[in-house]
This record gives structure tokens, sequence and C-alpha cells, in this order.
């Protein structure tokens, strides 16, 4: 337990400093803030909520990618957060349709978003980012019109950002940098031999959909302000091994309560005004995309700066509902360290046998 409590210290406060990467970042938060500028300006800012994650979640996949491939990555994670999104905002029209027909929807997206880990790292981040929009949207009541309106949404600021990231790539002559990107099996081939009980995503998969859908149905029991914050939080934590469960439930309890005080302070103390938000959201995702791999603590700072800026646009009292933010990421944390636990991944359990076996060699014989 020891050793496991400073392997979560140490992963939590670790700063990769080799892994920091900032020119698409910058380029994209500049990219993010004039889009969201622009929507105010044009009447239009309750419409920036999906237009700036389908932004900020682009730059966020395929980021250590060579350009080609990278796009094609960027370009298929925008097509599965795009479903998600659709998907979550059609079954949020009512609580009922949440509780009966989301909870089993929650159950096969989570499976599906967790399993689909096993084909690469950017399968995992495209997954993890799918489940995220789905939670976030599943939990904001919604229309059909409006379900499909997101969606398009969605699309339309990744379209943006990639646009304008590939418009700067080409000013400044790196073409022969992109290349065709380089065969590789699909995803299906290379998830079919994970098919099987033993294998370590498929086992993720079944904790996510656990995890995930008992946090989707205490959020609508709870029906706290932002109560889709709860199985949202469980999409970004959960991980296949328990530590690294433990370590990013760590970085985004700390890193929420470090962002909500730091963005609360500003935008209650200072009281900015629309333009000077979508400059406050144009940070928070310079932060978050900066620090993802660098630093996950330091990376949630952001998401949560980005987040409460956002909402603050559409009339969020920020100061009534930093704390139910702060007590979902608690909660949700609790969720996922929980279901951790629950069939754990083979190498887990292979280092919990050898050590029992140990323990019982040295025991002294009684005989």
């Amino acid at each position: 337990m020891n050793s496991m409590l400073r392997t979560v210290a140490l992963g939590t406060v670790t700063f990769q400093r080799e892994k920091v990467t900032w020119r698409v970042p910058v380029a994209a938060a500049v990219a993010t803030s004039l889009m969201v500028a622009a929507f105010i300006a044009a009447g239009l800012a309750d419409k920036t909520i999906p237009l700036a994650l389908g932004a900020l979640f682009m730059p966020l996949s395929g980021l250590f990618e060579p350009p080609g491939r990278r796009l094609l990555t960027q370009l298929w994670t925008l097509v599965w957060i795009m479903l998600t999104t659709l998907l979550g905002g059609l079954l949020s029209s009512n609580s009922l349709v949440v509780i009966g027909m989301g909870t089993v929807a929650s159950a096969i997206v989570a499976f599906c978003c967790g399993f689909a880990g096993g084909a690469g790292v950017n399968a995992r981040v495209g997954g993890v980012l799918s489940l995220v929009l789905f939670a976030v949207f599943l939990g904001i009541p919604s229309s059909e019109r409006n379900a499909v309106e997101d969606c398009l949404l969605v699309g339309l600021g990744g379209v943006l950002v990639l646009g304008w990231l590939v418009a700067l790539r080409l000013l400044f002559h790196r073409r022969k940098s992109w290349g065709a990107p380089p065969l590789s099996p699909n995803v299906i081939d290379r998830l079919r031999p994970r098919l099987n009980l033993r294998d370590d995503f498929f086992r993720h998969g079944v904790r996510l959909a656990g995890a995930f859908t008992t946090a989707t149905i205490i959020s609508q029991v709870l029906m706290w302000p932002h109560q889709y914050w709860i199985p949202m939080t469980v999409a970004w934590v959960a991980l296949p091994d328990p530590t690294g469960t433990a370590t990013r439930v760590a970085g985004r309890v700390l890193g929420t309560l470090v962002g909500v005080a730091l963005i609360t302070v500003v935008i209650v103390g200072a009281g900015p005004g629309p333009y000077a938000i979508a400059i406050l959201v144009g940070i928070g995702a310079l932060i978050a995309e900066v620090f993802i791999v660098a630093n996950y603590l330091v990376c949630v700072v952001g998401v949560t700066t980005f987040m409460i800026a956002l909402f603050t646009l559409v009339g969020d009292p920020v100061g009534e509902t930093v704390a139910y933010r702060a007590f979902c990421t608690i909660l949700a944390g609790v969720i996922t360290i929980a279901w951790s636990m629950v069939w754990p991944a083979v190498g887990h359990e292979h280092r919990h046998l050898f050590r029992g076996r140990r323990e019982t060699d040295a025991q002294p014989d009684s005989s």
C-alpha cells in the first residue's frame, strides 16, 4: 500500500519537460479564442460550448505523430466525437429517457471507448474524448434539433481549428514533412485478438462501463448543477491499471480544485466582460494542450478554466456552482477507484499472486 501511495504521489507531481509541446497548442488556443469571440459578436454566445469543445479536442489527438498520419487521426477522432455528441444529445431529452435508454447506452458506449484503447494510444485518446462529450451532452437537457445543432457545432469547431493548423503549416513551407501516412493494421484487426476475458483492455472496457454507468445513475439521482461532471470525470481518469487510475484521480482532484479557485477569483473578483472571457477560454485551452502529456495535474487546471469560462458565457453563476464541481470530481474519483479494483488487469493479478506466495514462503514453519 505504501509503495502504491508513493507511486501515485510521484506520478501526480512528476513534470516531464521533454513532453511539453507549444507550437500547435498556441496556434489552436488563438483560433479557439477568436472563434468564441466571433460567436459572441454575432450574438451566438449560447452556441460556444460545443464549438469550443470541438476546437479544444482536435489538437489533443495525434499529438506526437507525423503530420500526415496526425491529420488522418484527428479527422477520425472528429467523426467519433461528433457521433457521441449527437447520441448524448438525443438521449438527454428528459430524465426518464436518460435513466432508461441513457443508462444502457452509457454502458455500451463506455465499454466500446475503453476497449478501443487496445488498438493503440491514438484510439485510446479518441475513446476518452468521445466518452467525455457523450457524458457532457447526455447531462445537458436538449431537444432533437439542438442535439443535431450541437453535433454540427462540434464538427465546425474541429474543422476550423484543423484548417487553421494546416494553413499555418503550409504557410511556413513545411510541405516535405507531410508525406503519405504509413500503412498500419486497421482498428478491427488490432482489436480482434483482444476479444477475450484475459485481455487487459477488454477488462478495462467492462470496468469503465460499470463506473461510467454508476456515475450516470448517481448524477441523475442527485440532480446537482452540472451533474454531468461526475460521469465526465470518470471518462477522463479511468485507465487500464489501478495505479494509473489512482494517479489520474489524484491529479484530477487537485487540478480541479486549483482550477476552480483560480477561475473563480478571476471571474468573481475582476468581473471580466464576454471578450475577456473568450481570452480566458483560450488560456485554458492552451494550458490543457501544452501539458496534456507533461503533467496531468496542470492540464486539468487548464481544462477546468476552459469549462468554467465557457459556461460563464451562457450565464452560469460561477460562485454558486463551483462547490458542486469540486464535490462531483471527488465523488467521480471514488467511483472510479472502487471500480478499478473489480476484475483488475492480468498483470495486477500476477503481482498480487506473487506477493502472496512470497509472504507465505517467508512465514516460519511452526511444525
